[in-house]
């Protein structure tokens, strides 16, 4: 059963506000951080920091939190650090070979330039615009590799074109009114670096939605969008990557930004909905609508 509580904190580790009920405590329905019953979730923060700035990510006797072998590394990637076994040392910045790839509107083409043009760094760029020719929009990138396809309600469809244009290695796949901020694009180096070492192929970021400038509870709204190009997408809409459960893993070391306005978020549940029977998600609008807070959803 998954529980929401009146003055529960959101995870130390992911922030997400959502617990499952077990026998003695309760467990992140994220990240799976396992946490006894009554433990300050401030001090096991504390805690996890500690373990792995002493180089440590295994358990003590006299824990009163667990992690699993993959929640040790969610924990390791939220707070700066890659692992070796259970060892753990801080992550450096590392250069990559990444490519950029934007899905736009026509409409959102001139947003999806300032995008590119303020995200050096990567080896190549692709933008993909809902449409079917893209003359009338190359013009507005210098440095990216211009394509058009209507997209014909299926995000996934149209996402899988964009990995499809990459070919090979890592993609980065954003949207015209989302911005990773400076953390998560200072750590993409090493993050793409340790999820090839541990065989991962999708690697789920938090989104940070701000609806008319201002923080909503939906976070850390996770989406994968960091993947290898060969990995392709399932869904009409809220689509998701197909990968083995193995091969995927949480990476919070930073985020992605998406601006909203208070009437889009309305009329998007709208689009959903009749693009497909489960597509509405009411649940996502009332927390996109409500303001960010570290106490759990009330």
């Amino acid at each position: 059963m998954t529980i929401r509580h009146a003055a529960r904190l959101r995870c130390p580790v992911c922030g997400n506000p959502d617990w499952h009920s077990r026998i003695g405590g309760e467990e992140c329905t994220h990240c799976g951080l396992q946490v006894d019953a009554g433990v300050p979730l401030a001090a096991v923060a504390d805690a996890i920091r500690h373990r792995l700035a002493d180089g440590v990510a295994r358990p003590v006797p006299g824990d009163r939190w667990a992690l699993s072998p993959g929640g040790w590394r969610n924990a390791a990637w939220r707070f700066g650090h890659v692992l070796a076994e259970e060892s753990a040392r801080p992550a450096e910045p590392r250069a990559h070979a990444i490519t950029l790839a934007i899905m736009t509107q026509p409409g959102e083409c001139a947003a999806a330039a300032s995008l590119i043009a303020a995200m050096p760094g990567f080896v190549r760029r692709i933008v993909l615009v809902d449409a079917s020719d893209a003359a009338p929009w190359r013009g507005l990138f210098a440095t990216a590799e211009v394509h058009a396809h209507p997209l014909d309600g299926d995000f996934a469809r149209q996402r899988n074109r964009l990995q499809a244009l990459a070919g090979t290695g890592w993609v980065l796949q954003l949207d015209s009114d989302e911005r990773p901020d400076a953390v998560l694009l200072d750590n993409l180096g090493w993050l793409v670096e340790a999820a090839d070492r541990d065989d991962l192929r999708s690697l789920g970021l938090a989104r940070r939605n701000l609806v008319d400038g201002k923080p909503s509870a939906l976070f850390p709204d996770i989406q994968y969008r960091l993947n290898r190009a060969e990995v392709r997408f399932a869904g009409l809409v809220h689509e998701r990557p197909v990968v083995p459960f193995a091969q995927t893993s949480l990476a919070l070391c930073g985020a992605i930004e998406h601006r909203l306005a208070f009437e889009r978020v309305r009329a998007r549940t709208r689009t959903y909905a009749a693009m497909s029977p489960d597509g509405a998600r009411p649940e996502d609008e009332a927390r996109l609508l409500r303001p960010y807070d570290a106490i759990a959803d009330r």
